[in-house]
């Protein structure tokens, strides 16, 4: 029997103002996941601790979804064992789907010797995003396959370009959804000033990257005209905790991916502070969890012992 075992890292997507085509790799949390395959072609998905409703029938699973669209590409018939063990929360706009479903597909990759290029990858692992929002978008994937900083260049083709990014600290606020998504609330019609400003602020972000400028990094990140607003709004105190947290001396604050968590960039000295101030904000939400003080990561999924 043939497996593989590997470390799937958390990533956050739009990073600010790019709605779809940023996302970042962070240190921390991570999940691991083990492929094995077999003669049976049947697909099997098994989840180890935190389950949270997370569905295992394989049409339903990200996971599951990026391993049909990889095995119907490639005409192969085979079995496959999935498990993954969770350590990090699952709808939390953490790319935890996106985790799952990339390292699907770089490890089948590697097993079945395939020689899948980069970009072919992120285009089969970003369709297993359908069964959790409803839309194929490849920055998490991709950001989860490569690590660093991504840019999505296109959709069609698929081409995505990695930025190595500067190990900037982040303090986050995990907290659920408390819906499944909120993609088909967005409008998307800014008006011309505010999509000005929304282009502006995302060629900041990749200056920023290129010249390891933190504070310019985080200013940047903090606005977002398109998903920021509605998001936002289904975060009980969201506003003011951000104001607080900029109040406090961190660079720049937003949502992570899908929300509702919340991200910090800071000052490694000031992560404590952040941290403290976070949780006063949050800790009466009912869906809130926990802070993690992690950064920035250039390593993206990797095999493991």
């Amino acid at each position: 029997m043939k497996e593989i075992y590997l470390r799937a890292p958390a990533t956050t997507a739009n990073v600010g103002p790019g709605y779809d085509i940023f996302a970042l790799t962070l240190q921390n949390p991570f999940d691991e996941v083990k492929l094995q395959l077999n003669d049976s072609k049947r697909i099997t998905i098994d989840i180890i601790n935190d389950r949270n409703n997370i569905p295992i029938d394989v049409p339903n699973n990200t996971a599951g979804l990026a391993i049909l669209e990889l095995l119907k590409r490639k005409n192969i018939q085979i079995g496959v064992n999935v498990q993954i063990n969770k350590k990090m929360p699952s709808g939390c706009g953490l790319g935890t789907t996106g985790a799952s479903a990339a390292a699907c597909v770089f490890g089948l990759d590697k097993l079945l010797e395939l020689g899948l290029s980069e970009n072919e990858m992120i285009d089969i692992a970003r369709m297993g995003e359908v069964a959790s929002g409803g839309s194929p978008h490849a920055d998490n994937v991709a950001a989860a396959l490569l690590g660093g900083f991504i840019l999505v260049k296109s959709y069609d083709p698929v081409d995505v370009l990695k930025l190595k990014i500067p190990e900037f600290p982040v303090v986050l606020a995990i907290m659920q959804k408390n819906q499944r998504t909120t993609r088909g609330f967005i409008t998307y019609n800014i008006g011309e000033e505010k999509l000005k400003e929304q282009i502006a602020h995302c060629s900041s972000v990749i200056h920023a990257i290129h010249t390891k400028d933190i504070k310019e990094f985080g200013k940047a990140v903090s606005v977002d005209y398109v998903a920021e607003p509605i998001r936002g709004a289904t975060i009980p105190g969201y506003n003011d905790a951000k104001k607080c947290i900029i109040n406090a001396g961190a660079y720049g604050c937003n949502i992570s991916g899908g929300g509702s968590s919340v991200i910090a960039i800071c000052d490694e000295e000031k992560q404590n502070e952040i941290k403290n101030i976070m949780e006063n904000c949050f800790m009466d939400n009912p869906l809130f969890i926990k802070i993690i003080k992690t950064k920035t990561c250039n390593i993206g999924i990797k095999e493991i012992d």
